[in-house]
């Protein structure tokens, strides 16, 4: 039973629908003289008044089971169902208001699924963006911070979001420059190194004036690369420098002499020119080199990649050297086993490889022995179209070459595959310096990855890895 039919308001309303009907039977009764007892009109008025009073209170019925469907409805939208509807087919004004109510549920919805989408929009630019951002409110509590952020400053998205900007950030720097941008409510940006001195970080403050007045966009970008890269850049024009100073000034020196009277000297005149000679072809080594090492790095040069038997990379290299190995006299290994199966390489880039660690390892072996050697073995390839990705181990072909020379120092073994870089410029010979940069890059454009162990005084191996051939 409804309890709202028979409520207090229920019961007044009948009670005066009956007086009403009470006090209409005896008006009629006396202006139409109608041939009725008093008993008849009194039950008469009754009658008519608990009946107005019943479909009053009926009415009154319907409209409040509308109003609690209502209610029922809006409390389902408060929590979060929003396809949530009245049900009516009135035609009176509580069906009008079912039909508005529905609207407007209906274009709120649509609004939230546009919302939605744009923030879900905005989500994935702010993860798929290099550089961090970080979007901190009036009150210094972050409220935003993408995938990128996270990294940079070391952090967490459950640690960060609605954390205080200096907790998360952790850089006296950063919050001085963000307190910079708050003093003059303008952009600010400053460039610095992190405090463990291994990054350079450029960080951009703006304020955001609309829609949240008081916030601050905080763009914070990675410039280590950048940096690194410029100090290449700078390296290599100073290394290409120095190698062509030697070799030019030389020639100049010889020309002059010969100028200045040497040409009436035949004997100097030939010695002159002999040295004129191999100043010439160490400068077009170098260049020949550089163009070759230019051209593996941009890629312009293509690789045939064939299954080929590793004797047949391997040995034609060593043999190319063997006149040098008879003259140094130092030993030649060579440890190849013939159940070794075939790799997916280019056989003249790979004999290059093999030719310059060897040579290399001539250089700095005053005596002893060279050993080269190749095995199977477990590891990941480095990253290249048509090849497994980083981080998937499969079978690849790794060469060492093994001497029993001089050493490279410790702090020279990260850079010795640098182009022009030499550990010993004092014992490193004629060479170029760029042969480790060519064997490096032709590896890693095979797919394989290359390494240097060395004690100083106790040798070096070097060893590099090569795809086997599938199918």
């Amino acid at each position: 039973m409804n309890r709202g039919f028979f409520s207090p308001n229920s019961w007044q309303l009948l009670l005066l629908h009956s007086l009403a009907g009470i006090l209409v039977a005896f008006l009629a009764d006396s202006l139409f003289d109608l041939p009725l007892t008093t008993g008849q009109l009194w039950g008469m008025g009754l009658l008519f008044g608990l009946v107005g009073g019943a479909l009053s209170l009926l009415l009154k019925a319907r409209a409040m089971g509308a109003i609690r469907q209502l209610i029922r409805v809006m409390e389902r939208m408060a929590h979060g169902d929003l396809n949530a509807r009245m049900l009516s087919m009135r035609q009176d004004e509580i069906g009008q208001l079912v039909v508005a109510f529905n609207r407007l549920v209906d274009g709120l919805q649509a609004e939230m699924a546009d919302h939605d989408k744009e923030r879900s929009r905005l989500l994935s630019i702010l993860s798929a963006m290099a550089d961090g951002v970080v979007i901190v409110n009036h009150d210094g509590l972050v409220r935003l911070i993408n995938e990128s952020a996270l990294q940079t400053l070391k952090t967490s998205q459950e640690y960060a979001l609605d954390r205080p900007f200096a907790q998360v950030v952790r850089d006296h720097r950063l919050i001085h420059l963000w307190q910079s941008s708050q003093r003059q409510n303008a952009e600010v940006s400053d460039t610095y190194e992190t405090l463990d001195g291994g990054r350079t970080l450029r960080s951009v403050i703006t304020p955001i004036r609309q829609p949240a007045p008081g916030s601050f966009l905080v763009m914070i970008q990675d410039l280590t690369e950048v940096r690194r890269l410029e100090l290449i850049r700078r390296e290599f024009v100073s290394n290409v420098s120095h190698e062509l100073r030697t070799p030019l000034a030389s020639l100049r020196a010889l020309a002059d002499t010969l100028r200045d009277g040497a040409l009436d000297d035949p004997p100097a005149a030939r010695r002159f020119l002999d040295r004129m000679e191999g100043e010439v072809d160490a400068l077009a080594q170098m260049v020949a080199e550089l163009l070759e090492l230019s051209r593996i790095e941009s890629g312009r040069v293509p690789l045939r990649l064939q299954p080929v038997p590793l004797s047949q990379v391997i040995l034609p290299a060593l043999e190319r050297l063997q006149t040098q190995f008879d003259r140094a006299g130092i030993i030649l290994k060579v440890e190849l086993s013939d159940q070794l199966p075939p790799v997916l390489a280019d056989s003249e880039r790979v004999r290059q490889v093999v030719t310059n660690l060897v040579h290399n390892a001539l250089k700095f072996t005053p005596s002893g022995q060279i050993s080269v050697r190749a095995q199977l073995s477990l590891e990941s390839p480095a990253a290249r179209p048509g090849l497994p990705s980083p981080g998937d181990s499969e079978e690849m072909i790794r060469i060492e070459v093994e001497d029993t020379g001089v050493g490279i120092p410790a702090h020279d073994l990260p850079r010795i595959f640098e182009r022009f870089y030499k550990a010993d410029r004092a014992r490193s010979g004629g060479g170029t310096g760029l042969g480790l940069a060519i064997a490096k890059h032709i590896v890693q454009a095979h797919g394989g990855r290359i390494s240097a162990a060395s004690r100083e005084g106790e040798g070096s191996t070097f060893s590099f890895t090569l795809p086997v051939a599938r199918g």
